[in-house]
């Protein structure tokens, strides 16, 4: 837009989890100039507030919790059915949840720090048991550098900074009594919403939102640890019910029925393509629809494989390329399938056919636009500067759409 004429009015301002002091300042910023600049439309911090944090909670009820990885996978992944027959979402939109602590690590924070669970304490200008705020509110998991600076300062004690929970704190750099426990409050983040993107069709899941879950599981200090939301939701029962949000992303539409799409989506990259192709099936739409997905067992980790072979003898799938990386001694990815499949796949692209890339950002989605890239050149007969250009033309006129994390 600078390129263009437009006018920066306020520097880039970057957060990670811990946001809320940078974040407000920025708001405060950007209303700031606003009122500065016009008389005719008022704005408040609160109104603005409003418009960026109100959502629409929906109640639902989990109605599956499978695990799709088969026995001797290294993976666990999850299709989870959530039924809400008031929900509205559309393909490319994400389901927002803000997850609980597991209650076994909050019990042993209460016994560490000897503090009765039926204690009242504030945060942030909201006071409960501390048994509710660190269950459903606070989080502590994976302190950030910020949070673990200002707990040094409060016991006094040097503390490197690791990637560190609030249990393994208070193990490792005990307080010296149950009042400082309260200033260790006060320094904690609210636990920030985790986003899924949307696994199912509003057309042919009436009633419904699927996810696809992967749960992360890991190692510090030789000790096992889980992600936070993809546990929580990976241990939910059937007939349990969840509170979420539905998050629209712009960037990331299905296109209309009768353009030609071009899926990319490893692992669990997936899940919009489920909803795209579902929702294609449903609706009758005339485009063709070009799947790349990639895992690391075929017999183990092919995710919805029944749905996907079904589409494609229906002829609702017209193209579907796979790359099982441990199947072979050679690894091989989705974009080494793209590079063999190189021609057609150009022609589809010159041909108006949409790309949507959805998983991981590193390094899988770097590759992908590398090989684009590569392809687009050698296909096209371009430079190396025509073909990035052609690809950023694709990106600015959202003839290629991500999704990545």
């Amino acid at each position: 837009f600078e390129k263009l004429g437009g006018k920066r009015i306020l520097p880039l301002q970057k957060c990670d989890l811990d946001y809320d002091v940078e974040a407000n300042d920025w708001f405060n910023k950007v209303l700031q100039f606003i009122n500065t600049k016009t008389v005719e439309t008022p704005v408040t911090t609160a109104l603005l507030a409003k418009r960026l944090t109100t959502k629409k909670i929906y109640t639902g009820t989990i109605a599956a919790n499978i695990n799709l990885n088969a026995t001797g996978s290294n993976k666990q992944t999850h299709h989870i059915e959530i039924i809400a027959e008031d929900v509205e979402y559309e393909c490319g939109n994400s389901l927002g949840i803000i997850p609980e602590n597991d209650l076994e690590t909050v019990t042993e924070i209460l016994t560490i720090v000897g503090i009765s669970r039926s204690k009242i304490i504030a945060f942030k200008k909201e006071s409960d048991t501390i048994l509710n705020l660190l269950t459903k509110k606070i989080n502590i998991t994976y302190l950030q550098e910020n949070t673990i600076k200002k707990y040094a300062a409060i016991i006094q004690q040097e503390i490197p900074i690791v990637r560190m929970d609030l249990l393994d704190l208070l193990r490792i750099y005990p307080l010296k009594n149950t009042e400082q426990f309260e200033e260790v409050i006060g320094i904690l983040n609210a636990i920030p919403p985790r986003l899924y993107t949307i696994a199912s069709s509003p057309t042919a899941h009436n009633g419904e939102v699927h996810l696809t879950v992967a749960k992360d599981v890991f190692e510090i200090d030789g000790v096992q640890k889980f992600g936070l939301c993809s546990r929580f939701l990976t241990l939910q029962k059937n007939d349990t019910q969840l509170n979420f949000f539905i998050q629209p992303n712009k960037r990331f539409k299905l296109v209309e029925a009768t353009k030609d799409i071009i899926m990319i989506g490893p692992g669990t990259g997936i899940a919009p393509f489920r909803s795209f192709v579902a929702e294609r099936d449903a609706t009758g739409a005339s485009g063709r629809n070009w799947l790349f997905f990639g895992d690391q067992h075929f017999t183990t980790d092919f995710s919805y494989q029944t749905e996907w072979q079904n589409w494609f003898s229906t002829g609702v799938l017209t193209n579907i390329s796979l790359a099982f990386s441990r199947d072979q001694q050679e690894k091989m990815y989705v974009q080494h399938r793209m590079l063999e499949q190189a021609k057609e796949l150009y022609e589809w692209i010159e041909s108006g056919a949409i790309i949507y890339l959805a998983g991981t950002k590193n390094p899988m989605g770097k590759d992908v636009e590398h090989t684009l890239v590569q392809i687009i050149k050698e296909q096209g007969n371009k430079t190396n500067e025509e073909a990035a250009q052609y690809f950023e033309k694709m990106k600015d006129e959202l003839r290629f759409m991500e999704d990545l994390y």
